[in-house]
């Protein structure tokens, strides 16, 4: 019996030494170990391969332990069971095919082998997960139309992943996210219950920024063959501002610093601004915008902007590249409108950015250069009527001395003619008297010559009187008398006529004299009444403008002056109000926290009063004190002290531990 027993022992020693001796290799073997077992191949002999990037047992590793998954296709622990599905048939029993299980493993093994190295993959990120510090990634492959051509589950384990997310960090921005392409190293992993997945050791970031690079290159490029790329650019800078479309994400942190500076202008009335909404991450970002800008294009049509401005804070390289889309920018180059830019920051740099009329590097500075513009415009305004009331002094001033000038230049121009007047009617006196004077002498002359004709007639009469019949000398001197009585008479008459005629002709000239003095000054006096009527209204009408020039430039200023004394009042009325109420509800607040601590303090102390010892021991408890008067609070403190004092609320009762005495400490 001990022999046979014997003999039992030592075959199944052998057969265990020859399953130990089947299960240690001469060579090395590479294994699939996971991330969360690192440390348990590690403490049975497994090494690291950090060139090939895979664990591996070292030749004369026992492999008797290692778990049967982390083996190569082929190799199997001897001491595991038979799975049922592998044992013998009897005969004319045999199952046709074979099973999952073997099926699976085949294809492990066919990846193992023909996949043994990690691979660059180029793919794009579809789903995105973490758990435990790991990453799960749904990658895709995508054509032109985009429609997937391939599927496969990534992980990055916990050890790699944050080295791998910083990475990305430090050259886009911003970590792993959807809706981008990586190009990332990987190991091909199946499992026969969990599948085939990506383990990622690596990513390379540059390719992902390459990816957007080389789309903002292809819509560049694109843009310059349809001749829009400088479309905009060629519009007419805006010289004023005073409508503004606005573009941006509403609850943008760029919106916010924008409207800090716009809503100063607007409460003015300065400028008014219109602001459209949009999502500027993720698919629909490129479709929003477009809708955005065409609602604005739509208000444009019936009351048009000045500008059309599009901003959003900062923002990652992925962030951003959400702009890039050919069909937005073909619209805004397209635009009637300058479009203004304050994307990201100066570093930030999308194809918005490159078309735009001008490209600012912060939400913040497109604000300050509006408000800068409005301010120099307002600066040069003021300027301007400042050298519009100098140039109307000077003109009226000049008119002043021109009207002063031709005054002097009238008066001296009438006294001369006056003076000129009054010499040609001394002439013409002068005449009228010199002719006055021949005319007599002629008169008198021809008088004086019939007087001599006439005397000499007599004489010859008188003579032939003489000579004749004393019977004629009375007829003769009858005749004589007749003849010089009728020469006196005619002698007279002639002399009165010829006064007369004399005088009436000086009074014509005198009247004639006296009528073109009085035309020529009347002329003169209308020619300057005319001269100045006309000076005046033109120095009135040039008075009359720049004064209500002036009254205007006073008005605005009155005007935008006392709206910002009514806006400065409303700020600090408000500001007052605010740090009255905030006073208010802090004094209300204090005073209820005073309160409300005190009634608990009262509550607390009332509740330390009723847990005190005495208020215990009323309640029907009691406490034992050894005589040093500390408490006892547990049964061994109380067996391993000889007497004790038990406190009740009406006295004290000593006692003695008679387990103690007997030398029992149980």
């Amino acid at each position: 019996m001990y022999d046979g027993m014997s003999g039992r022992e030592s075959m199944a020693t052998e057969s265990r030494q020859d399953d130990a001796n089947c299960m240690i290799h001469d060579t090395r073997l590479d294994l699939s170990v996971p991330y969360a077992r690192k440390e348990e191949a590690k403490a049975l002999g497994a090494r690291w391969d950090g060139d090939r990037r895979t664990w591996y047992a070292p030749p004369g590793t026992d492999l008797r332990h290692f778990d049967h998954r982390w083996l190569p296709s082929g190799f199997g622990i001897v001491n595991e069971p038979v799975p049922e599905a592998t044992l013998p048939m009897p005969d004319g029993e045999a199952e046709k095919g074979v099973s999952l299980s073997e099926l699976l493993a085949r294809v492990k093994g066919v990846i193992s082998q023909g996949l043994p190295d990690a691979e660059w993959v180029r793919a794009e990120i579809s789903e995105l997960s973490s758990k435990n510090g790991n990453f799960y990634l749904q990658l895709t492959e995508r054509n032109e139309r985009g429609d997937p051509l391939g599927r496969a589950k990534g992980i990055i384990w916990k050890g790699r992943a944050t080295g791998i997310a910083q990475k990305f960090v430090e050259a886009t921005g911003e970590g792993l996210k959807t809706d981008i392409k990586i190009l990332c190293l990987v190991r091909v992993r199946f499992d026969p219950l969990y599948g085939l997945d990506l383990t990622i050791e690596d990513v390379d970031p540059s390719f992902t920024l390459g990816d957007l690079a080389a789309k903002l290159a292809r819509i560049r490029l694109r843009l310059v063959e349809e001749r829009l790329y400088e479309r905009n650019q060629a519009l007419s800078a805006p010289v004023e501002f005073v409508r503004v479309a606005v573009i941006s994400p509403e609850t943008s942190a760029g919106l916010g610093d924008f409207r800090r500076e716009t809503d100063r202008l607007q409460n003015a009335g300065l400028c008014g601004f219109h602001f459209f909404g949009a999502t500027f991450q993720g698919l629909d970002a490129p479709s929003s915008i477009r809708t955005a800008v065409n609602e604005a294009l739509a208000v444009h049509r019936h009351r048009p902007f000045d500008a059309l401005v599009i901003i959003r804070g900062g923002g990652s390289v992925t962030d951003l590249a959400w702009l890039n889309d050919l069909e937005l920018a073909r619209l805004l180059c397209q635009a009637p409108i300058p479009l203004f830019t304050g994307i990201g920051h100066e570093r930030d740099n999308t194809i918005l950015d490159e078309i735009a009329h001008r490209r600012f590097d912060t939400p913040s500075k497109v604000a300050l250069h509006i408000a800068q513009t409005i301010r120099d415009n307002a600066v040069a305004a003021i300027t301007a009527l400042e050298r519009i009331k100098a140039q109307v002094g000077r003109i009226l001033g000049r008119e002043q001395t021109a009207l002063a000038t031709q005054n002097e230049r009238l008066r001296a121009g009438i006294s001369s003619i006056l003076d000129q007047a009054e010499c040609d009617r001394e002439r013409f006196l002068a005449v009228i008297r010199t002719a006055t004077h021949y005319r007599l002498r002629e008169e008198r002359t021809a008088i004086e010559a019939q007087a001599e004709r006439l005397k000499t007639g007599v004489r010859l009469v008188v003579q032939r009187a003489e000579d004749e019949h004393e019977n004629f000398t009375a007829a003769i001197r009858t005749a004589a008398r007749y003849q010089i009585r009728e020469s006196s008479r005619a002698l007279d008459s002639g002399y009165a006529r010829l006064i007369g005629t004399a005088d009436q002709t000086l009074c014509e000239a005198r009247l004639a004299t006296k009528q073109s003095i009085e035309a020529i000054a009347h002329r003169t006096e209308l020619r300057l009444g005319d001269e100045r009527a006309a000076i005046e209204k033109a120095a009135d009408a040039i008075a009359l403008q720049a004064e209500a020039r002036i009254e205007a430039a006073g008005r605005d200023l009155d005007r935008h002056k006392g709206q910002m004394v009514r806006e400065a009042g409303r700020w600090v009325t408000t500001a007052s109000a605010a740090l009255g109420d905030a006073r208010n509800s802090i004094e209300t607040g204090s005073a209820s926290i005073c309160k409300d601590a005190h009634a608990r303090t009262e509550t607390f102390a009332r509740l330390v009063v009723g847990l005190g010892p005495q208020a215990t021991l009323r309640r029907g408890f009691s406490i034992v004190r050894d005589y040093d008067d500390k408490p006892i609070t547990c049964r061994e403190a109380a067996v391993r002290t000889p007497t004790f004092v038990v406190q009740f609320h009406d006295g004290d009762v000593p006692v003695t531990n008679r387990q103690f005495m007997e030398g029992d400490d149980r």
